[in-house]
């Protein structure tokens, strides 16, 4: 089921007082649900602008990303493409990569479906945790050594800008957020 979300922000604590004045009908919207916003219990919100959300920033609008659920209990991955030419947007339980491009974002994939991928994941995860797929789990990750086995005759560029932390939280301008 298509779901739309609103996005006051394009990277944390970025005002929101400009919806406001350009999106009258939006912050009515908003401020009909300010209790909501106010019992919001993690620290991050304390002495933000209103309606602020975290973990949004220029990645967030790349065209593809590749996604998982941090609360999963399997390794799921999923591809997700633009949907009526915007991007996907996800929730804060998820981590993700962002691409600029398809085929960019199908090796990245391929590696992280891996046998040897999968196979290192689970040697590492705690299935029993509330919440097993970590950002340290998914940082620890190499996935430029991975590349050189699967793609030894490929100049993997691609991979050449996330050489230090692949795998990044979502607070991080980086490849996995």
């Amino acid at each position: 089921a298509k779901k739309m979300v609103i996005i006051p922000q394009t990277k944390v604590g970025e005002d929101t007082k400009y919806i406001k004045t350009k999106y009258p009908k939006t912050w009515d919207y908003l401020c009909s649900y300010m209790k909501n916003f106010e019992t919001r219990k993690s620290s991050i919100y304390k002495n933000k602008p209103p309606f602020s959300i975290f973990s949004i920033g220029a990645y967030s609008f790349q065209p593809i990303k590749i996604a998982i659920s941090g609360l999963y209990k399997r390794l799921s991955f999923q591809l997700l493409l633009p949907q009526d030419d915007k991007c996907v947007m996800v929730d804060d339980t998820c981590n993700f990569i962002s691409c600029n491009m398809e085929s960019e974002a199908e090796i990245i994939y391929s590696l992280l479906m891996s046998r040897e991928s999968i196979e290192y994941f689970n040697s590492i995860i705690f299935w029993d945790s509330k919440r097993p797929i970590t950002t340290d789990v998914l940082n620890s990750l190499d996935l430029q050594k991975i590349a050189a086995r699967h793609y030894a005759n490929l100049h993997y560029h691609i991979l050449s800008d996330y050489n230090e932390s692949v795998l990044k939280p979502v607070s991080e301008l980086a490849l996995f957020a």
